[in-house]
């Protein structure tokens, strides 16, 4: 019967190809979303009044580059900072950063800048700490 009906079959065909296709961009758009600004952020101890504001990073002369703003709501205690640095499947690359003094006055904004030590960096968490 189907043999009957050949603008069926390229109908169907036709449908097909394109639940295929849709089927896989929504798999590739799923697979590869960027995490969030509290996904890159660690917190330890009471770092609640820095709040992290905008994320960004850049390869530049082979090294990738973090741009991290922050804004200071009152925090009591002293805070710090530091960049770990992490390879494509997530190992840190590098021993860990000292930990740097958060220098931004109550209710001001900084922008924190930290550069890879390694080519083979591609991706990096923000940790705040406090006393």
């Amino acid at each position: 019967m189907l043999k009957k009906m050949p603008g069926l079959i390229k109908v169907l065909r036709a449908k097909h190809k394109l639940f295929v296709l849709g089927a896989v961009m929504f798999g590739l758009v799923a697979c590869s979303s960027t995490p969030t600004i509290d996904e890159m952020t660690v917190r330890m101890r009471d770092t609640d009044a820095v709040k992290v504001t905008d994320m960004r990073s850049i390869v530049a002369g082979g090294l990738l580059t973090a741009q991290v703003t922050v804004k200071n709501k009152g925090a009591k205690k002293p805070v710090y900072y530091r960049f770990r640095w992490v390879n494509k499947v997530g190992m840190q690359i590098g021993g860990e950063e000292a930990w740097k003094p958060l220098t931004i006055g109550t209710d001001q904004s900084g922008v924190l800048t930290g550069i890879a030590p390694h080519p083979s960096v591609t991706d990096f968490k923000f940790e705040l700490s406090s006393d």
